[in-house]
């Protein structure tokens, strides 16, 4: 199988919002949320839908923000999740590494994230791919309501 990380179009919507609803730890946006991104409106924040794509389906998405008014740009990793059968089989390490580059690409010296304190295994990737923990926020997310570790690292991609 051939994998490719490129930007989502609106025919891959439905796919990316099933796989969200199927990886209860990612932020669980409705289709029309998914799809504001892929038709910005005039913001300081520039966004970006990225798909991990194989032979004929999503296999797994990220959400990349940067809010380029600032100095140093700031970019955040909003949501990354893969498709249940697709874990820990390249597919998040392929999308970090798009990541990473999208966020060099915006400028951004430093790329953030906040993770649940229970997911161990997207923590891993993370720290896998250069992240370090630098804070917790507690009680960040409801449903259930759970700590966030925060994360971060640089944007170079020689790094990952």
């Amino acid at each position: 199988m051939r994998l490719m990380v490129r930007a989502a179009t609106a025919d891959e919507l439905q796919q990316v919002y099933e796989i969200a609803v199927a990886n209860p730890s990612a932020p669980q946006w409705t289709l029309a949320q998914f799809a504001e991104i892929l038709s910005p409106g005039e913001s300081a924040v520039t966004r970006e839908l990225l798909v991990a794509m194989g032979d004929t389906a999503v296999l797994g998405f990220a959400v990349v923000s940067a809010v380029t008014i600032v100095y140093p740009v700031e970019a955040e990793l909003e949501s990354i999740a893969v498709a249940p059968e697709w874990h820990r089989q390249g597919v998040g390490r392929a999308l970090m590494q798009e990541v990473l580059r999208w966020a060099e690409s915006a400028g951004a010296a430093e790329l953030r994230l906040e993770v649940r304190v229970s997911n161990t295994g997207a923590q891993k990737l993370y720290e896998e791919s250069g992240f370090h923990s630098n804070g917790m926020r507690p009680r960040y997310y409801a449903n259930p309501v759970e700590d966030a570790v925060c994360m971060i690292r640089g944007t170079s991609v020689t790094k990952v």
